[in-house]
């Protein structure tokens, strides 16, 4: 494909499509479309049905297009909370679930975040992870497992189903449960709610 000369590169589920650095190639021929603010692209990513393209930025953007990559359908700014210094985390990896319905976004700097497509929202907060730049991101088949690589990290898993995630949480809490004050201690940014059947 001439004219596409690209460092990342992603191409539909129907296969019809492929996009890379500012550049969408169809059948045969390649255009230029401004993806991102400015000209740096770290990360492109498809939904599995083709609908949700997603192009992460240097600034710590991702643009989501349609699924033809002809109109933004939306903008999640300030992906990772807090930037390092006077720079801002870039976006170096992206996966979407197989429902199309998250979005987690990786970042050189070690950042995973988790993002409600639909309402264009950020889930929790950040995943702890070792802090080196994270290179590709991937939902295992069951859809409750995130995996995260990086250079020199062995590879990341993450439980990312609510009801599992739950689950460990009790199980780690043990006969005391998860009372409201422990809660507090331990989640102190959401709200309480009953998870182990304790008040």
């Amino acid at each position: 494909m001439r004219g596409l000369t690209s460092s990342h590169l992603a191409v539909s589920p129907d296969g019809r499509l492929l996009v890379g650095d500012n550049r969408v190639a169809s059948g045969g021929r390649s255009t230029g479309r401004n993806l991102v603010q400015g000209d740096q692209i770290g990360a492109l990513a498809f939904s599995a049905d083709g609908a949700l393209p997603a192009v992460g930025d240097q600034t710590g953007r991702v643009a989501l297009w349609d699924g033809a990559v002809e109109h933004r359908a939306g903008i999640l700014r300030n992906v990772f909370p807090a930037p390092r210094g006077d720079t801002p985390e870039a976006v170096t990896a992206l996966a979407f679930s197989h429902d199309g319905r998250t979005l987690t976004v990786g970042g050189d700097a070690g950042g995973v975040q988790l993002w409600d497509v639909p309402s264009r929202q950020p889930l929790g907060g950040p995943l702890t992870t070792p802090g080196e730049r994270i290179e590709s991101l991937a939902f295992a088949a069951d859809g409750g497992t995130l995996y995260a690589g990086s250079p020199h990290v062995p590879l990341q898993r993450y439980v990312v189903d609510p009801e599992r995630a739950a689950r460990t949480v009790c199980a780690r809490a043990g006969g005391a449960g998860l009372t409201r004050a422990r809660w507090t201690t331990y989640v102190p940014d959401v709200p309480y709610r009953e998870v182990c059947g304790d008040r």
